[in-house]
């Protein structure tokens, strides 16, 4: 019988310093990206691609949508994203975690794009991501917002850990 030797996570602080390290380098490696309004899932992916070699004992992947073998599912409290019995079949932006179990479900990240620098993080999306801490046990979660053809700071980011939410510096 082959026990599950239960590795320890990043730290908040890892996570925190992973998280802006990626960003910073995404823009000044990728920042045509914002400048030409490129598809949400192509920032993404490429956020992902920079966040692996800090995260390298973990799996990072996009639009990643199983819980197990099943699709993953949330409960969210806006009633109209969902099946009330079931809940919301979900595809989050971008997960550090360990494929084939919840046991190792480091960060969850949403990512949106704006073209307002006053539009923020709305509350569906701080409760999506609460739901992901929750329904599926992620340690973290992030949102992110890409400021799009913005000449001021090109996205902003905030981290929810230990039930609290806190604004990422830039």
């Amino acid at each position: 019988m082959h026990a599950e030797v239960h590795v320890r996570g990043p730290s908040v602080g890892d996570v925190q310093e992973g998280l802006l390290a990626a960003l910073r380098t995404f823009v000044l490696r990728d920042f045509y990206l914002l400048n030409h309004d490129l598809h949400e899932r192509t920032l993404t992916h490429k956020l992902a691609e920079y966040l692996q070699p800090l995260f390298p004992d973990w799996n990072v992947d996009c639009e990643y949508n199983r819980d197990g073998h099943d699709p993953k599912r949330v409960r969210l409290a806006a009633r109209e994203l969902q099946n009330e019995d079931e809940g919301s079949n979900v595809f989050p932006d971008i997960i550090i975690h360990r494929r084939g179990t919840n046991d190792h479900n480091i960060l969850v990240i949403e990512a949106k794009k704006s073209r307002d620098r006053g539009e923020g993080v709305d509350e569906l999306d701080r409760q999506k991501v609460e739901a992901f801490i929750h329904d599926l046990r992620y340690q973290y979660g992030a949102l992110v917002v890409f400021h799009i053809a913005d000449e001021g700071t090109p996205y902003h980011a905030c981290i929810h850990a230990r039930g609290e939410w806190k604004q990422l510096g830039a």
